[in-house]
């Protein structure tokens, strides 16, 4: 095969190639984890980063000698059977030893991480439990009573006062779920019988998308949740007007109307 039916060959796949990792590139999707509005999801961007661009360097090094080795051994008329070797110890042992050194390099930030991510969100940190159902979320909050002495809760839409951690305890009514918000933090599943914690808060005030990440059944798609973050001052006058407005219905029964709605 000529140089250039084999260039004209490659060009389609180039193109190809290239449009695919275009697709990849849009920046105004309101679920973004690569622009991170808050914690976690910043240092997770970032720890996601310095992972990443290692393994780009290494995709390079690898495919282009592959590439390299494969057009200039290339098979051609008249060609000699090349030289069988059986091995090269130096190099056996940098390709082994160079992989060993980058990932023990790589856990110590990972695990620095993973542990500043564990710590206790402490005292100051608003309570919010979140309990996922087919299909929607509740969001209480233990330490914000009403006047009857109920936590003060809401559907589908999370208020958050800005620059203060949110320590989420999740749970699930019946399946499993995972509840997402992309902008301000990773994903934490939502398990029949067991509680699990997310901390996170957000940096700025504006609204972020979140949603169940687990697939759970045929009303998933509609399975969406709003943080709205505000300032301390707007934050407390929502939750006086939560305080105020007290139903004459229990909220077990609300909660119950709007997930009949979402069934039918």
């Amino acid at each position: 095969m000529s140089k250039l039916r084999i260039l004209r060959a490659a060009i389609p796949v180039l193109l190809l190639f290239a449009l695919l990792l275009l697709v990849g590139c849009q920046t105004d999707s309101p679920q973004n984890t690569f622009a991170p509005k808050g914690y976690p999801a910043d240092k997770q961007r970032d720890l996601f980063m310095l992972v990443m661009w290692p393994a780009v360097v290494i995709l390079i090094l690898v495919e282009g000698a592959i590439v390299v080795a494969l057009w200039r051994f290339r098979r051609r008329r008249n060609s000699e059977r090349p030289k069988q070797l059986h091995g090269n110890p130096r190099l056996e042992l940098a390709w082994t030893i160079a992989p060993a050194l980058l990932l023990a390099s790589l856990a110590v930030p990972t695990l620095a991480t993973i542990a500043d991510l564990a710590e206790n969100p402490g005292p100051n940190a608003l309570q919010v439990d979140v309990i996922a159902r087919q299909w929607s979320w509740e969001f209480r909050y233990p330490d914000l009573k009403d006047s009857k002495g109920q936590p003060i809760s809401s559907l589908n839409e999370l208020h958050i006062p800005v620059d203060r951690k949110i320590h989420a305890s999740v749970v699930s009514n019946d399946i499993i779920h995972s509840f997402w918000i992309p902008r301000l933090g990773g994903k934490i599943d939502a398990v029949p019988g067991r509680t699990n914690h997310l901390t996170f808060s957000a940096y700025e005030a504006d609204t972020y998308a979140g949603e169940c990440a687990e697939f759970c059944g045929l009303g998933h798609a509609l399975m969406k949740l709003t943080v709205v973050a505000q300032p301390q001052d707007e934050f407390d006058a929502w939750v006086r007007q939560k305080q105020a407005a007290v139903s004459s219905e229990p909220g077990g029964a609300v909660v119950a109307a709007v997930e009949a709605g979402h069934g039918n």
